[in-house]
């Protein structure tokens, strides 16, 4: 996510940002959870609704991040393989090549990381399908994306671009739970049985 061109935000001080008089941890811990609740009640659910049929009708699926977004990304992948799909990390050992009927997921906050830009040209050269997660809609990879979801950063009262949080860090942890909302749905949309996941879930650890 970290655009490192770009100077960070001025933080809010501690004092400013607290919404009560029970400590430091408490009110950070209230103003995480209404920052993500302001961020995830705007994606758009009708470019949630298209990634979860990419997910179902592609043959394989590829997760492309970078730093913690990519740590966002691959929990992600290992769902997907929970529920049935193909699922392969990019520079993972074992990774494939990606192919027509295959679909790149890129999770990238700022959208502009090189190596990240780099893997996605080699996708679309592949004539693979992008679907993109991130902060910054007008970016590189969004131009290059056959989907996109915009997970916007919020303070706590709904303000754009004013996340009391280090830069980057409410899009990641908005990542991991849009992903997981991504889960949830496509098991009630297709009736994935909890019981065939968890016979799907590693026996090696």
């Amino acid at each position: 996510m970290v655009d490192q061109q770009k100077p960070p935000e001025t933080v809010v001080p501690p004092a400013e940002a607290a919404v009560g008089v029970d400590g430091p941890y408490p009110s950070a811990r209230r103003i995480i959870i209404r920052e993500l609740d302001a961020l995830l009640s705007r994606v758009d659910d009708e470019a949630s609704a298209a990634f979860v049929t990419a997910f179902r009708d592609a043959a394989r699926i590829f997760i492309v991040g970078a730093g913690r977004s990519k740590l966002s990304a691959e929990g992600f992948a290992m769902r997907l393989t929970h529920l049935g799909l193909r699922a392969h990390v990019a520079g993972d050992a074992t990774t494939p090549a990606i192919g027509p009927d295959d679909l790149l997921l890129v999770c990238s906050g700022s959208g502009e990381t090189p190596t990240v830009m780099a893997m996605t040209e080699n996708a679309v050269t592949a004539g693979a399908r992008i679907a993109l997660v991130t902060a910054n809609t007008d970016s590189c990879l969004a131009r290059r994306a056959d989907l996109v979801v915009h997970l916007a950063e919020y303070s706590q009262d709904h303000e754009p671009d004013r996340s009391t949080q280090f830069v980057g860090t409410l899009f990641e942890q908005g990542a991991l739970l849009f992903f997981d909302s991504l889960v949830l749905a496509y098991q009630w949309m297709y009736e994935v049985d909890p019981r065939d996941m968890l016979a799907a879930h590693t026996n090696l650890e």
